[in-house]
């Protein structure tokens, strides 16, 4: 049970997807956990889901959660497969709150938010994660060949 959730093979391409995601998402978790990157705090973020998006507390601590702390361990390849699938439930539902502005990134600021590419290439990068493992230079493949 243990080696398949942490079982990966040697190889970088999993290793960039990592970092890519991580480079990407931390600062949103940083903005919702921690108020940084211009952002507004954990009971403000918490406030909104709850209030505004009428979602119950516990997933909002879970969204926060995965993107704080899933990204922080995708640096180090730790649980590498259960942030992934976390993260790409978390993107694939945010993806649909933007479904009203397009698809495309709102480059010139005249539809009121952000279309969706963003979410479906991070999803797509999550599920490859989900998928193939942490790869080379993680926690992951260090603790797969101990669980066998």
């Amino acid at each position: 049970m243990l080696y398949n959730l942490f079982q990966t093979k040697e190889g970088l391409g999993p290793v960039f997807l990592r970092l890519g995601l991580a480079i990407c998402i931390f600062p949103h978790g940083a903005q919702k956990a921690l108020g940084w990157f211009e952002g507004s705090g954990f009971y403000t973020a918490m406030d909104y889901f709850t209030e505004t998006l009428g979602a119950p507390y516990v997933l909002g601590v879970l969204v926060i959660g995965f993107e704080f702390i899933g990204t922080i361990c995708f640096v180090f390849g730790f649980l590498t497969r259960f942030w992934a699938l976390g993260l790409a439930i978390v993107l694939t539902v945010a993806g649909f709150t933007h479904r009203d502005y397009g698809f495309f990134m709102n480059w010139f600021g005249d539809k009121g938010g952000e279309g969706f590419e963003y979410h479906i290439l991070a999803v797509s990068a999550a599920l490859s994660l989900l998928f193939r493992g942490a790869g080379s230079f993680s926690f992951d493949k260090k603790l797969g060949e101990w669980s066998v």
